[in-house]
């Protein structure tokens, strides 16, 4: 099967990058596309590999499912590709692990995630989530930058 899984994060790079997917799945013809929201359980830390453990409350992941689920739908037939097929994913770990450990089970065509979805400041302290799929990925990935 030919598949794509796209990294989503919330942020405001998400719904772009939704719409990119979905035109560049009916462009490559792939069979669907698999998207991944990694809840993290615990918040930035202050230095890296120093989390400070808190609890998720399951009315934020319910919520955040519900809306991410919708956007993407809405996106899919805006896209007019009502016949693909379309899986959501929401682990819970780190984003780049997560998402790496999700192509290395599964044989996907390539990886699409956005450039920058977190502020400059908590990139500087833990790094950023692209920069380490490009390195580790088993497939290829294509790295999403909206024009203004």
């Amino acid at each position: 099967m030919r598949k794509a899984l796209v990294a989503i994060d919330g942020s405001s790079i998400s719904k772009p990058l939704v719409r990119f997917a979905f035109e560049r799945a009916k462009k490559e013809k792939l069979e669907g596309l698999d998207f991944i929201y990694v809840f993290q359980p615990y918040p930035a830390a202050l230095f890296p590999g120093m989390p400070v453990p808190v609890a998720l409350e399951e009315g934020h992941t319910e919520s955040t499912k519900k809306a991410l689920e919708s956007m993407i739908l809405k996106e899919q037939e805006d896209a007019g590709v009502d016949k693909m097929e379309v899986s959501m994913l929401f682990p819970f770990g780190s984003p780049s692990g997560e998402i790496i450990r999700q192509a290395e089970e599964y044989p996907y065509k390539a990886i699409v995630i956005g450039h920058r979805g977190m502020g400059s400041l908590e990139r500087f302290f833990i790094g950023s989530v692209a920069a380490r799929v490009v390195e580790h990925a088993p497939c290829t990935v294509i790295v999403f930058r909206p024009r203004d």
